[in-house]
């Protein structure tokens, strides 16, 4: 095989979003998580989600939209700061009508 055959067999492989609470996240191990909670508050391109165990801001693009009150399910690249972490939304994907119930049941 030569080079160039090698070089465009490459394909670019993201991390697995994790799923994790809040009070889990790790900015040291964590590349990419995935929170499921419900939106407390939104402005200016964040928005802060409580999934029970806390609170985190995440930052969102314009083109993504969503609604205090709603439940979502946020992917997120986790960025290490020099105290704490921010998030990054990659995708956020809606959940009203979701059962939180059963799913906290099956989770454990």
């Amino acid at each position: 095989m030569e080079n160039s055959e090698r070089e465009t067999s490459f394909q670019y492989r993201r991390f697995p979003a994790i799923p994790r609470t809040v009070d889990s996240i790790n900015p040291e191990k964590d590349i990419r998580v995935r929170l499921l909670g419900k939106i407390i508050d939104s402005s200016n391109g964040t928005i802060v989600i409580d999934d029970g165990s806390g609170n985190a801001e995440v930052i969102i693009e314009e083109n993504m939209s969503a609604s205090t009150g709603d439940l979502v399910r946020v992917f997120c690249r986790v960025l290490p700061l020099e105290t704490g972490y921010e998030l990054r939304a990659e995708i956020l994907q809606p959940m009203n009508g979701f059962d939180m119930d059963l799913y906290k049941k099956i989770r454990g």
